[in-house]
């Protein structure tokens, strides 16, 4: 019995070690913080011909791996890339940075990506004139395309004259298919010379490579009140020629259509011309 009691103990004692050694184990010192890091960076265009072709480059301290956002859709992972932009635009540039540790910093920046020889207060000349093609309406005037107030009227380069659609009922489709594909840098629209509720007031204006697939380049929704930012789309006048710049564009399209949704509440429609022009005059 007394064995019993010895070997008992020996095997509490070896037990009581065991437990101390893993708490020894277990109070570790910790692992010292390292420097937080900070992200800092800088950019500049290398070459002034490809205005939107950007150096980026990485002035951050203390960390082991970082994370561009250039604003739009794409990233990267090296220290110090080069970016170009597809289209015109602000984009909201972000370096994210990282140390061993998991702590992190950012900086952000808005970045103007802008033609300098682009002037928005001009457009080009009308591709229906200079290239020419064929025009479709999805209803047209009581006297056919020719008559008085025809459909042709708003593509004969004639602010004076318009296209009268009675009976408009917002499903009102302008199509021309050009004799060859161009990419266009914008449209303008003549208002009629008749009562001002004939005017659009809601569009679209698409192009599309096949007549099957037609992809959105503007969406326009007027506003009559002065303090609206939609208020650059309302004709004030009659014959009043408003253009505008397509700000994502590059696809050159065979077809183009305007897509009239609304008018001011008449139950007739009115436009002296539309045309689909290159961007900037020669």
């Amino acid at each position: 019995m007394k064995a019993f009691y010895r070997i008992s103990s020996a095997i509490v004692l070896v037990a009581m070690l065991s437990v101390g050694c893993k708490k020894e184990k277990a109070e570790t010192k910790p692992e010292p913080e390292l420097p937080r890091p900070v992200a800092d960076f800088s950019v500049e265009v290398p070459d002034t011909l490809e205005y939107n072709k950007f150096k980026f480059t990485s002035n951050s301290t203390d960390f082991e791996s970082l994370l561009w956002q250039f604003g739009d859709d794409s990233t990267s992972t090296d220290p110090n890339p080069m970016h170009k932009y597809e289209f015109d635009d602000n984009y909201k540039v972000n370096l994210t940075v990282r140390n061993k540790q998991g702590f992190t910093s950012s900086r952000e920046i808005i970045l103007r990506v802008a033609d300098p020889n682009f002037d928005p207060t001009k457009i080009g000349p009308s591709y229906f004139k200079t290239i020419g093609g064929t025009l479709w309406v999805s209803r047209d005037n009581g006297g056919g395309p020719d008559g008085g107030e025809g459909s042709k009227k708003v593509v004969d380069d004639n602010p004076n004259s318009k296209f009268l659609q009675s009976g408009f009922a917002g499903d009102l489709v302008i199509k021309f298919t050009l004799d060859s594909a161009v990419v266009a840098g914008g449209y303008t629209l003549v208002s009629g010379n008749d009562a001002p509720d004939r005017n659009p007031r809601n569009w679209e204006v698409q192009g599309s490579e096949d007549d099957v697939k037609w992809i959105t380049l503007e969406s326009a929704a007027a506003s009559n009140n002065p303090n609206s930012v939609n208020y650059k789309w309302f004709f004030t006048a009659p014959n009043q020629r408003k253009f505008w710049h397509f700000k994502r564009n590059n696809t050159a399209y065979k077809y183009y259509r305007l897509r009239v949704k609304s008018n001011w509440g008449s139950r007739d429609f009115q436009l002296s011309e539309w045309s689909i022009n290159k961007k900037q005059p020669d």
